[in-house]
């Protein structure tokens, strides 16, 4: 007997044409709960994201705090990574076996802050493959305009250098904006365009955005990292990512061989 689909096959289809998918209440209040009482945990040792993209100083004057690698250190956050339903949502979507962590990001954004940005995420990994997903979720609620994900529908599928000639979407584009509340999750291909509209000037805005990848996904070596422990795997071109640093966190061969 198999474990029940946790995403149906309307929102899998809808995630391999659009390149995103919003999945409503799949994530508890005991979940959400769980990580709020986290939070000041998980942001320790937090740094400015933009400066370390661009390796200038980080002067602690930045809008946004983010951190990582905290399933590391953190027993609520790994547990919820490992025990929540967002891996196996994300390998029913990526049609995968298998779903492995590539990175886990907490943002704390000040209330009133950020301009949208539009970027696509995958092309700057250092791997090759299709099977990825972005899980976006916010402990807060948000709007369209104050700190929801805007995403290109269909992008994921453009070649690079389609993409990067769309600085702003058009009206020839059709942008999908989806506001949320807390349990609310966004799964979307990190090869789609995409940006945040910041926070509400009422309030900070603290989201999560966790990236999994799936079967085919290989590793590519790159002359820099965005974190640096990456640069030490040992792994050569062409190696699938078997790294402690990249854990499987959901199986299907598990899943079948415990019942």
């Amino acid at each position: 007997m198999h474990a029940e689909p946790i995403v149906d096959d309307a929102a899998i289809a809808r995630f391999q044409i659009d390149g995103a998918v919003a999945l409503r209440g799949l994530l508890d209040r005991s979940w959400i709960e769980a990580l709020r009482g986290a939070a000041d945990e998980l942001l320790e040792g937090g740094y400015d994201p933009v400066a370390r993209m661009t390796s200038r100083a980080d002067d602690g004057s930045s809008a946004v705090l983010q951190s990582s690698g905290k399933w590391r250190e953190s027993d609520t956050f790994h547990r919820f990574l490992f025990e929540s339903p967002i891996a196996r949502a994300s390998a029913a979507l990526m049609r995968s076996n298998t779903a492995r962590l590539y990175e886990d990001l907490f943002q704390l954004r000040a209330a009133g802050s950020g301009e949208p940005s539009w970027h696509r995420d995958m092309p700057y990994w250092p791997m090759t493959g299709r099977q990825a997903t972005n899980v976006w979720f916010t402990l807060e609620p948000v709007t369209p305009y104050t700190g929801a994900i805007h995403i290109v529908a269909g992008s994921h599928v453009h070649s690079d250098e389609e993409v990067k000639a769309v600085a702003q979407p058009g009206p020839q584009h059709h942008v999908l904006a989806f506001g949320c509340q807390p349990g609310d999750v966004i799964i979307f291909h990190p090869r789609a365009l995409h940006t945040g509209y910041g926070a509400s000037p009422e309030q900070p805005r603290r989201t999560f955005t966790i990236r999994f990848l799936g079967d085919d996904v290989r590793w590519r070596p790159a002359r820099a990292y965005y974190h640096d422990w990456m640069s030490n795997t040992g792994l050569q071109e062409g190696d699938r990512l078997d790294h402690p640093g990249f854990p499987v966190m959901w199986s299907a061969s598990v899943v079948r061989s415990s019942r």
